[in-house]
């Protein structure tokens, strides 16, 4: 096949894709388990948490989420994982994805729900000290154990375990689990929400789904390109009911069981921790969208609100106090204010008045910053600031421009001073900031501009009619001496110019904001450069010509890429090669012939040709191969029926494979039963593919009934990577 290549002196030619697509979930760990509990997790300002620390392994199993809205119908918070955060993001690259810090551990409370060992345990814990009676936060939980463990004994645990006054649970010191279903005490796990239990509450993303993790029962993967896990659950609420003003401690906890592999993890919605502060306070100046009030122009307000723990039946009292930073003196410059207000019995909010006073005097901003007074103490109680400021001289200025006839243009005025919003009235009568027309002889325009306290002023401009502008391209060039330097084009008109222009019909990259003549246009590859479009500062002009860059390379090249990923029989070929002599060739590998490479695998490949002239190109191969499919390049068979009756037929178990498969070992082969009882477990051994070595449908030495059972094997190939599988086998007797 003939292939253009990418002409190097100098100069490397960048292309950019511009597209939109859906984004994937994000993760990142650059904060610190304190930032992401105060920062990132507690509702509200009063961050009454203290004691934060961390279990597991803080750097990789820790971190922040974000882009989730349109996949867990959270949009950011804290992710907790039992292998890597980075692994959670998509796409789903399988089914059995795993990151093994290999820590068996235990845990007082994970272990009471647990039914194996605990490994790769992770979490935070903190104490709180509530606001209301009532403490919420929102959550997913999220495992690659879905679909294939359903129903087993290898299930993943996480929980919230809260201890403190007037709590008394199972769990160490009291402590309650509040990772529990809807208004039940049935703690969330792969067993209790799944494709068939609590189907309403799951959302399968499974791929390559096998028969002992039916998930396509209720549809295929949602979100295969945007997240990892192999399903998860629904957003899920937890409550804690708790007396105010008292320390309480919460471990939000996740741990793999059994072994420590297929990750799990749990995600916490940012800003969900709702501690329960009752009010919110905002500073606004009515018909501005900036909390800045202005002497002698306009007044401020402060406006508390309730939240939705509070009673609304009832009045609302609120007190509060003038932070110290304040710099603005109550009764000095604003009318004096009291300290509480009330939110009357059925209504949600009430309104606090700053009326300015004007002391003609030059001070700068002001502020006013009032602080919410709590029953508790409070970390970093909320803080509302009302700007006061000084308004400057409203000023308008408009330049004269040139247009070109009957074209369309808009002019805006640049405004400086005032107090914005901006009203605007042109000599048209329009009445936007932007005033959009067209003419055909020189025009006068005039705009009249008010601010927000009523102040006018007017700016005018002339209008005139200038010449079409033009860009023109043309000649025939030699890529090698065009590309340091690039191409001439001649423009005429105002500068900034726009050039739009095609390499071979393929339209390129727009240049703009072109002030320098002459003007030169880059040239990376040889081909017919066109233009296509043109205008100046003012006006649409027109684009003339094209201009040839000829190569003197041509270069056919044959490629046959390794038929498998662990296969060797890849090939590039040059096959036709015409440059100025003398010319060398060079490739990224070694090779004793220039024109012919062979043996290759999955790889990426440079070649170089440097010819006489010191012009030099390059080709970038990259050798990617047929099948990825580990279980077909391998040539493993794996039966899913066999007879231990000892008639010497399908008697054994076994793992079937081809002599190139490049397996090194079978690691492990362990069999279970429906209930995920260990059956059979064989390590580090090597099938002899006449099915001699394996499983004879025995537990025990004693022979078992005719059923269904769960295998799952671990095989080590040469080049050190491993592969795991799982399935169904069904003994016939």
């Amino acid at each position: 096949m003939l292939k253009v290549l990418s002409l190097i002196c100098s100069i490397c030619l960048a292309t950019q894709l511009v597209g939109q697509q859906e984004q994937g979930l994000k993760t990142e760990n650059d904060l610190g388990v304190r930032d992401l509990v105060s920062d990132v997790f507690i509702k509200g300002s009063c961050r009454n948490v203290s004691n934060i620390t961390s279990k597991g392994d803080a750097l990789q199993s820790i971190g922040q989420f974000s882009s989730g809205g349109n996949i867990i119908d959270l949009s950011a918070g804290i992710i907790l994982s039992t292998g890597d955060i980075d692994l959670a993001q998509g796409p789903n690259r399988g089914n059995e994805t795993t990151f093994a810090f290999d820590a068996m551990g235990t845990d007082a409370d994970l272990d009471q729900l647990a039914t194996d060992d605990l490994y790769d345990i992770t979490g935070i814990e903190f104490d709180f000290v509530p606001l209301s009676e009532r403490v919420t936060f929102r959550y997913v939980f999220a495992s690659e154990e879905y679909c294939e463990f359903v129903g087993t004994a290898f299930n993943d645990v996480f929980g919230f375990f809260v201890s403190g006054p007037g709590i008394n649970g199972p769990f160490s010191n009291g402590a309650i689990n509040v990772a529990t279903l809807p208004a039940t005490d049935i703690v969330v796990s792969i067993n209790t929400v799944n494709h068939l239990d609590n189907a309403n509450l799951f959302i399968n993303n499974g791929v390559n789904v096998n028969s002992t993790g039916d998930c396509d029962i209720i549809g295929p993967a949602q979100f295969p390109e945007l997240i990892e896990y192999d399903g998860f659950t629904v957003p899920l609420n937890a409550s804690i009911d708790v007396i105010p003003c008292e320390t309480y401690h919460i471990r939000l906890l996740i741990s793999d069981v059994g072994d420590d592999r297929l990750d799990s993890a749990v995600f916490l919605e940012s800003n969900s921790f709702d501690l329960g502060e009752p009010i919110n306070v905002i500073a606004e100046v009515p018909g501005s969208e900036e909390p800045i009030a202005f002497e002698n122009c306009v007044d401020g307000q402060f406006v508390f609100e309730r939240r939705d723990n509070s009673n609304i039946s009832e009045d609302q009292i609120i007190e509060y106090s003038i932070n110290s930073t304040s710099s603005a003196i109550n009764g000095i410059d604003y009318s004096e204010i009291p300290m509480s207000i009330t939110i009357p019995a059925g209504e949600s909010s009430a309104t606090l008045p700053i009326s300015i006073l004007e002391d003609n005097i030059a001070e700068g901003q002001e502020n006013i910053k009032l602080e919410l007074i709590y029953d508790c103490d409070c970390i970093d109680p909320i803080l509302s600031e009302l700007i006061i400021d000084e308004a400057t001289e409203l000023s308008t200025q408009l330049e004269d421009i040139e247009v070109c006839s009957e074209q369309p243009f808009g002019i805006s005025p640049e405004i400086t001073g005032g107090v914005s919003p901006y009203e605007f009235l042109w000599s048209t009568g329009a009445d936007r900031a932007t005033l959009s027309q067209t003419v055909n002889s020189p025009t006068q325009y005039i705009v009249t501009v008010t601010d927000f306290c009523g102040t006018t002023s007017l700016a005018d401009i002339e209008v005139n009619i200038q010449s079409l502008p033009s860009a023109t391209l043309s000649g025939t060039f030699n890529l090698c001496e065009t590309v340091t330097s690039g191409i001439p084009v001649i423009l005429e008109g105002n500068p900034p110019w726009r050039l739009e222009y095609s390499i071979d019909g393929i339209q390129q990259e727009s240049i703009d904001s072109i002030l320098e003549v002459p003007f030169f246009l880059s040239t990376p590859i040889k081909g017919t450069y066109e233009l296509t479009a043109f205008s100046d500062a003012y006006c649409t002009g027109t684009a003339l010509g094209f201009a040839i860059i000829e190569s003197n390379f041509i270069v056919e090249t044959a490629v046959s890429p390794p038929s498998c990923i662990n296969s060797a029989d890849g090939s590039i070929a040059v096959t036709q090669l015409e440059a100025i002599e003398p010319f060398t060739i060079e490739w990224s590998v070694d090779t004793e012939d220039d024109l012919f490479l062979d043996n290759l695998s999955e790889d990426t490949i440079l070649l170089r040709i440097i010819d006489g002239n010191d012009c030099s190109y390059e080709e970038v191969f990259v050798l990617n191969a047929k099948s990825d499919n580990l279980i077909e390049c391998a040539s493993i068979y794996i039966p899913n029926i066999f007879s231990p009756n000892n008639d010497g037929i399908n008697d054994v178990f076994s793992i079937f494979y081809g002599d190139d498969s490049g397996i090194a070992n079978i690691l492990s082969l362990q069999i279970y039963n429906q209930w995920g009882e260990l059956m059979y477990n064989k390590v580090n051994f090597l099938p002899d593919n006449n099915g001699d070595i394996g499983w004879r449908g025995d537990y025990n030495t004693t022979s078992i009934q005719s059923d269904v059972y769960v295998y799952k094997v671990n095989i080590a190939f040469e080049d050190g990577s491993n592969l795991i599988l799982s399935g169904e086998v069904t003994i016939i007797l």
